[in-house]
């Protein structure tokens, strides 16, 4: 029965990067399929931690369990007392816990990252650090590493629901013995750590998450294996807002949230990110990371209009509707999709001031 299963999975996902290929909304054609034998069908280009380009074998081998462990996961916690050495925490450990600066009256921010990467790759620890400059805040890590360290992207993909199962346990194992309120409680997660985030708001038994922000929410394989259990929706939080950067590749093009924001179009080629091929979409992916981050501090904020697609948008269709910011400082009260653009460097902030971006 497991072989059997493990083909019609095979098939499926080969059925889907074929659609994914011919289908309108694939608005990003990089060549690469021609350049490389079995390229979208067997393997693809997946950022690690350090946003370079690596082979992710989609293919699966059968009764192949490699990538699918059962490891550790760690939750490090940082706060304004000591912004650079994290405080291992554990779940069920209240010793670890008391001798924290853990307190349940600050907002607390939980962090994960996606394939091949760490708690502890530069875009997570930016992240932190700018939180940690804009406000009195719990800031957790959580690293899965070795559960996301796989060259076969699939035991990763599938670890996205044990990561997410334990997260849950120790957000619970938080309210039981702090008394946070878990509406106080917002995760972010990036490609396969998005995904992590919902699993993990699914799970909580001790009450919502009050936000999870989903940064180009993993694609490849979810919506195959798992339908809608096991990957990010609006369910998993009070409050779910995604943000797209390779939609319809390596992310999610479809809306995932309450709220989501298409910065340029949501897809490849993100402003800046040129012009190798094989550089373009793992670039393009990781910009949400770097979108969101500015997000915390950013003087001019990164701006969007709600709008029902990128091209009325383009045209002024939306110019007078309500803007809504990008990012930590989002407008929670704000539904559907809202469009952006943004400049090809840092600070990504548009203003009409600025020259009009080059690709």
């Amino acid at each position: 029965m497991d072989n059997i299963l493990t083909l019609l999975i095979e098939f499926l996902l080969r059925m889907l990067w074929i659609s994914w290929a011919v289908t309108p909304s694939m608005a990003w054609e990089s060549g690469l399929k021609e350049k490389y034998d079995g390229y979208g069908e067997d393997w693809i280009f997946m950022p690690d931690g350090k946003e370079q380009p690596q082979v992710a074998v989609l293919k699966i081998v059968q009764s192949d369990n490699r990538g699918v462990l059962d490891e550790p996961i760690g939750f490090i916690l940082y706060t304004r007392a000591d912004p650079e050495k994290g405080v291992h925490l554990n779940i069920n450990d209240l010793e670890s816990l008391t001798n924290s600066d853990f307190s349940p009256d600050r907002p607390t921010k939980f962090i994960t990252h996606g394939w091949k990467s760490s708690a502890f790759s530069a875009s997570i620890i930016n992240m932190k650090k700018e939180y940690l400059i804009n406000g009195d805040y719990n800031v957790i890590l959580v690293n899965w590493e070795p559960m996301a360290a796989s060259t076969f992207y699939l035991g990763p993909m599938r670890n996205t629901g044990k990561v997410g199962a334990k997260a849950a346990q120790f957000i619970d194992f938080l309210v039981r013995e702090t008394g946070i309120s878990t509406d106080r409680i917002h995760f972010i997660g990036h490609s396969l750590g998005a995904h992590v985030a919902g699993n993990t708001g699914e799970q909580v038994t001790s009450g919502k998450m009050g936000r999870i922000t989903g940064l180009d929410p993993a694609l490849p394989g979810f919506h195959v294996l798992t339908m809608d259990k096991g990957r990010l929706d609006p369910s998993d939080a009070l409050y779910v807002d995604v943000i797209h950067s390779c939609g319809g590749v390596l992310g999610y093009l479809q809306p995932l949230g309450h709220t989501d924001f298409y910065p340029n179009a949501g897809i490849a080629v993100q402003p800046g990110c040129c012009c190798v091929p094989e550089l373009i979409e793992a670039c393009s992916h990781g910009r949400a990371y770097h979108y969101f981050t500015e997000s915390i501090n950013s003087r001019i904020g990164l701006i969007a209009k709600p709008c029902e697609t990128w091209d009325k948008y383009l045209q002024g269709e939306c110019d007078n509707n309500v803007p809504v910011l990008l990012g930590e400082h989002v407008d929670k009260s704000a539904r559907g999709s809202h469009f952006l653009r943004t400049r090809s460097e840092p600070p990504f902030a548009y203003t009409e001031d600025f020259a009009e971006n080059e690709v």
